[in-house]
């Protein structure tokens, strides 16, 4: 790691949280909730997935790739919707 960076080789300054937090005070309703999407991220580890959960989303990736789609109707049938 270099001198003065962190991890994501960002440059280390301090902060205070309450600098942080006045920063957020001045956000709109849509910049908080991007915001929280944003920090929810880094808070929060990623789950880990099986193998076959992985399976999973490579076949769902490929099939929206090729253009396939679900009927929203369906999607709510299954779901009791």
């Amino acid at each position: 790691m270099k001198k003065g960076y962190n991890k994501l080789e960002v440059v280390y300054m301090a902060v205070a949280r309450d600098q942080i937090k006045a920063l957020v005070d001045r956000l709109t309703d849509e910049q908080v909730q991007a915001l929280w999407v944003i920090l929810s991220s880094m808070a929060w580890p990623e789950e880990e997935i099986s193998p076959e959960e992985a399976s999973e989303i490579n076949q769902a990736r490929a099939e929206i790739e090729a253009g396939k789609g679900v009927k929203a109707e369906d999607v709510w049938r299954e779901l009791g919707i």
